[in-house]
């Protein structure tokens, strides 16, 4: 089991050219997964809104009742989940975001008897766990590259060496599936200007 220590939460932190703003710490595995579930439920809810209204502009006199009511209830339950994830989490429509897992855990997923992996937490494995973000980053570009020269055969050689890293530093093997169970999230937002 891998064990790296923590060193704290930066406040601002630059990706892809974008500077983000520390918003929120999300502690605990369960309030993480609520939260990004939240967070795609808005998402979905969103474009609903937007695809009714595109719709409403476009129904026939017949129709347009019925949508513009399917609008309102749509849109009127995206205002109540926006108010809680405003009140809970800071979130902002005008933002991008960016959760950052600080702490986590990957877990190895059970296998059924057919050898298909099993989508049930409780029963996977633990691994590794990453008690900085920046471990959490290691793992994921490691992953990335190994993935890349997966589909490169010139790169072959490249590809096996990463796989021993991953098998030796995470206990990750490519190939294998896996949970990533986030116990302690940053939430970062865009910063304007």
């Amino acid at each position: 089991m891998t064990k790296i220590l923590s060193n704290g939460t930066p406040q601002r932190i630059i990706r892809d050219n974008q500077s983000f703003q520390l918003v929120a710490i999300i502690e605990g595995a369960s309030a993480n997964t609520q939260f990004i579930q939240n967070l795609q439920l808005v998402g979905q809810q969103r474009r609903a809104v937007d695809e009714l209204a595109k719709k409403v502009s476009e129904a026939a006199p017949a129709e347009k009742e019925a949508l513009q009511k399917q609008h309102a209830q749509v849109q009127e339950s995206l205002a109540k989940n926006l108010e809680f994830m405003v009140k809970n989490y800071g979130y902002s429509v005008n933002h991008n975001y960016l959760l950052v897992p600080s702490q986590a855990a990957l877990l190895l997923k059970a296998l059924d008897d057919k050898g298909a992996p099993i989508e049930d937490e409780s029963k996977a494995t633990l691994v590794a766990e990453f008690l900085t973000a920046e471990a959490y980053e290691e793992l994921q570009i490691l992953r990335q590259r190994a993935l890349t020269f997966a589909a490169q055969p010139e790169q072959q050689e490249a590809f096996e060496k990463l796989k021993v890293e991953l098998k030796e530093k995470f206990d990750f093997e490519v190939g294998k599936h896996y949970f990533l169970q986030v116990r302690k999230g940053a939430l970062y937002a865009t910063i304007n200007g």
